[in-house]
């Protein structure tokens, strides 16, 4: 992040407990995305990477959000472009009909230019994030703070509060970049107490 200091971000690794580092025996999450990539049937990079994100991050992400929202709200949505005939079609096509010269699906934009205005088309990638890391330095700073106080975590012995600690106070005060670490343990800390009391 510009004009913050080059503070490593943390792996998931670095907030165990070594007790708890030594049992997981060198798993990590992300290894399923490396085998993923590894053993696709691609022909290169992006088919890889492509791979992966129907494997794991479209229905374990994007759609398991899209799906909860939706329905909180009553709503059924669908996704037309994830017809398993057009996704087929697509993995098919050589790399340069998909990415030219940085711009992403690019031949379904060119089929769509007699259709829609070019300030459509081209127009800037809008994704909808949510702005977890300004929330941890404003509305949600004393939920940072509480992080390493907490006693949920603190107690299963899993985790180096210390760590935590460290984290919290290097993302409130701006010299590092956690956000997405301190909503991870926010989200395993609520569950925790939702389930257990």
């Amino acid at each position: 992040m510009r004009g913050r200091s080059a503070s490593p971000r943390p792996s998931c690794a670095d907030t165990f407990h070594p007790g708890a580092r030594a049992t997981l025996g060198g798993y990590r999450a992300e290894d399923r995305y490396v085998a993923a990539m590894a053993n696709a049937p691609a022909r290169d990079a992006i088919d890889r990477a492509q791979y992966a994100d129907i494997k794991h991050w479209l229905p374990g992400d994007i759609l398991t959000k899209v799906d909860r929202t939706s329905m909180a709200v009553g709503l059924e949505a669908r996704e037309p472009l994830l017809d398993h005939r057009l996704i087929e079609f697509c993995a098919t096509l050589p790399a340069n009909m998909r990415l030219r010269h940085g711009e992403g699906k690019w031949l379904m934009k060119k089929a769509m230019e007699p259709y829609l205005p070019r300030e459509i088309l081209y127009r800037q990638k809008m994704g909808f994030v949510t702005p977890i890391s300004a929330w941890f330095r404003e509305a949600l700073a004393g939920e940072a703070i509480a992080l390493a106080k907490s006693r949920t975590l603190g107690e299963t012995g899993w985790f180096d509060m210390a760590t935590i600690a460290r984290i919290a106070d290097e993302h409130r005060m701006g010299r590092a970049e956690h956000g997405r670490t301190l909503w991870q343990f926010v989200m395993l800390e609520r569950s925790m107490k939702r389930m257990f009391g």
